[in-house]
């Protein structure tokens, strides 16, 4: 059987994908791909808008590729996994009903709920008037989300009666979520630290990837809006031993029988975003993807071959019972554009030299195209996403931003403090 893959997304998460599957001795094939993942795999040529699903299953076909790596959640929540594995194409990811978990919270809060996975209290409003009406249920400060995807921006923290005419004014008046604001989820807050556990599986077997630590702030010391996240660590102290088995049993175990339950079997990766306070954990959210930036944290502490426990995944069999992990630790730092995460920068033109980065330091591309020969434009907001990886957390902070400081981009920034946390756990 040819050792291959077709992989859908151009981001940091696909940067570090694509490097891990190649290391993993797989061919690639991408679409539209970032300068990171046009230098591992090769280009697919460019598909129709109006039959896109239609050209990649042909392209899958006539390359005799074994599998399709689903990316970013929009393409699940445009029902890509069904499309292709009704062509018998064999997919990593889940289908649309089972990313629901993700791309409808008020479904994922009501499934919690109902099978009993410890979660927030909340509440759901569908009008402007009930919103009006539910914070009366609610203490200062709580949250407000809106139910569908809104790249990592949905979440709105409420603090006083000021925060909470801006969401207002934000989701009905100025629209500016549109058609992921048609429900809006009311959660009390929760106090703690949060953590990102990543749990592979075919929807009943699973294993799970060391836990890290996404940092969703803007600014240093967790100020400001939040973003599709700043920088991340892995692994993460908040979750060991006993509170990963907790996490097994209360969260992980439950989830997956419910999505069976409920005719949604969950077949990719699962992301579950967790609040730890003392003993307790909590859910705050469910991703059907792998999650960005701490993808780019973990994939540099994996030894097992990802591509074929993929494979498996993708049968609905995962044979793999033991991922081989190494001793590592790995901080991600992520290079903004200015204005980031609203009306930032466009059109930063800039050039890195070669071998300007340390051994152990990985350049991922995210938001960003070659334009000339080692000359490149962003894309988006979050530009380009820098990983080292050392023998302690400490080190590999120290490295990171060693490294980071080489890269003279005008109108660019990122946090100084990604990983500090991680220390502080380490001394619990």
């Amino acid at each position: 059987m040819k050792r291959n893959l077709f992989l859908l997304g151009n981001g940091g998460r696909e940067s570090a994908l694509c490097y891990k599957l190649n290391r993993d001795r797989a061919l690639i094939y991408s679409y539209d791909p970032n300068p990171t993942i046009a230098g591992y795999s090769i280009r697919s040529p460019e598909f129709s808008k109006e039959s896109f699903y239609s050209d990649l299953s042909k392209f899958v076909e006539e390359k005799d590729i074994q599998m399709v790596v689903i990316g970013p959640e929009k393409y699940l929540d445009e029902g890509a996994t069904d499309f292709l594995e009704s062509k018998g194409i064999k997919v990593f990811g889940p289908s649309k009903e089972a990313a629901k978990i993700e791309t409808d919270k008020s479904f994922a809060k009501e499934l919690m709920k109902k099978y009993n996975v410890p979660t927030a209290r909340y509440e759901i409003s569908e009008s402007l008037e009930r919103s009006m009406e539910l914070k009366r249920f609610f203490n200062f400060p709580f949250v407000m989300k809106v139910s569908g995807l809104a790249s990592g921006k949905g979440a709105l923290i409420i603090k006083n009666d000021d925060d909470f005419e801006k969401a207002l004014d934000d989701i009905y008046k100025k629209n500016i979520f549109k058609d992921a604001a048609k429900r809006v989820v009311f959660e009390e807050f929760l106090y703690g630290d949060e953590v990102s556990l990543f749990i592979l599986t075919d929807g009943k077997k699973f294993l799970l990837l060391p836990p890290a630590q996404d940092h969703k702030k803007v600014f240093d010391n967790d100020e400001g809006p939040n973003t599709g996240g700043m920088g991340s660590y892995a692994p993460c102290n908040l979750l060991k031993d006993k509170l990963i088995d907790k996490s097994v049993e209360k969260i992980v175990e439950p989830i997956l029988y419910a999505l069976r339950k409920e005719g949604k079997p969950f077949k990719g990766l699962l992301y579950a975003g967790l609040m730890v306070n003392d003993d307790e954990i909590f859910v705050v959210e469910f991703n059907s993807r792998f999650g960005d930036p701490e993808t780019q944290s973990i994939i540099p502490l994996i030894d097992s071959s990802l591509y074929d426990i993929m494979v498996e995944i993708s049968y609905g069999d995962l044979k793999t019972q033991n991922l081989k992990i190494n001793h590592f630790h790995s901080t991600t730092v992520v290079l903004a554009a200015k204005g980031y995460p609203s009306d930032y920068k466009k059109g930063i033109r800039f050039k890195i030299e070669e071998n300007i980065f340390d051994q152990n330091t990985i350049l991922f591309h995210a938001s960003s195209k070659e334009i000339a020969n080692n000359l490149y434009e962003n894309t988006g907001g979050r530009i380009l996403n820098l990983t080292s990886f050392d023998t302690s957390l400490e080190k590999s902070i120290n490295r990171v931003y060693s490294n980071i400081e080489k890269l003279k981009i005008e109108d660019t920034f990122y946090r100084h403090d990604i990983g500090k946390k991680g220390i502080l756990y380490e001394k619990i």
